[in-house]
């Protein structure tokens, strides 16, 4: 299978999961609160997942657990490319002390475990969803602030850049008009490959209770399941659908990522040469 087909493949898939997000209220109209058979009930045509152990329809559950879990991955992605480009450029630009002292924090902060500063963070301040997407946003732009800030630094040698200063074109000007769009596909590849990589561990997050278990989205639906004794009963139906579905989401980003990064990377277009 060619990379064209696997791309467009991952796409299709991609806004099969979003499509689903915006149109749950359509698809599953009685909502996933909603007592809507027994307990445990295996699927059937009424149920095509089953329900949990109160009777709540899991299909409805993991249709609207996606809105959830999409928008913190997503939203924590482009969070952390905000950030990220925004102090790349400007560090990448200017240099000099700031850029010293920046890509010294990086250098610190790099080798310490996300996840498991998440969690204690996470633990001491008790936050809610946006809180914990907002903090993983941040913590996660320290891995692209580097690639940003060494794309910079080549740009702002170039002649048009040069050109435009020499013009009398401001440093705003400069970084928003010239560095900016020149950048623009290594922020689409770090946004994808930062939205599997933050939505994952999101679900990880909420698999272990560390925010609003009332929520529904697939990490408590996975829980919610382990905790209710789904796995030692061999609940098939109460455990599987929400972990395919991360599963799914998750390789069709890395796909859409790596098909992204190999066309727009020149270090990869190169060493694939």
């Amino acid at each position: 299978m060619s990379r064209k087909i696997i791309l467009w493949v991952s796409v299709a898939v991609l806004c099969i999961y979003i499509g689903i997000a915006l149109a749950a209220p359509l698809i599953a109209p009685l909502g996933p609160t909603a007592i809507t058979g027994k307990p445990l009930q295996p699927p059937d045509n009424r149920h095509i997942f089953g329900t949990n152990n109160i009777g709540q329809d899991i299909f409805a559950q993991l249709v609207f657990g996606s809105r959830i879990t999409l928008l913190f991955g997503f939203f924590s992605a482009l969070f952390s490319v905000i950030i990220s480009t925004g102090i790349g450029i400007v560090i990448g630009y200017y240099g000099g002390l700031v850029d010293e002292i920046v890509c010294r924090a990086i250098d610190i902060f790099m080798p310490i475990p996300m996840f498991p500063l998440l969690i204690v963070l996470t633990t001491f301040f008790s936050p809610g969803v946006i809180e914990v997407s907002l903090l993983m946003g941040i913590l996660g732009s320290v891995y692209g602030i580097r690639i940003i800030r060494m794309q910079v630094l080549s740009l702002a040698r170039t002649n048009f850049v040069e050109g435009a200063r020499a013009i009398g074109a401001s440093d705003f000007q400069i970084m928003y008009r010239h560095i900016l769009p020149n950048v623009m596909p290594i922020v689409m590849v770090k946004f994808v490959s930062a939205s599997q990589h933050l939505l994952v561990m999101g679900v990880g997050l909420s698999f272990i209770g560390l925010w609003d278990t009332s929520t529904i989205d697939w990490g408590t639906m996975i829980q919610n399941a382990y905790s209710q004794g789904g796995l030692a009963l061999g609940l098939w139906w109460w455990i599987l659908p929400p972990g395919i579905a991360v599963i799914g989401i998750s390789l069709a980003l890395a796909m859409i990522g790596y098909s992204f990064e190999e066309r727009f990377n020149p270090r990869v277009e190169v060493n694939r040469i």
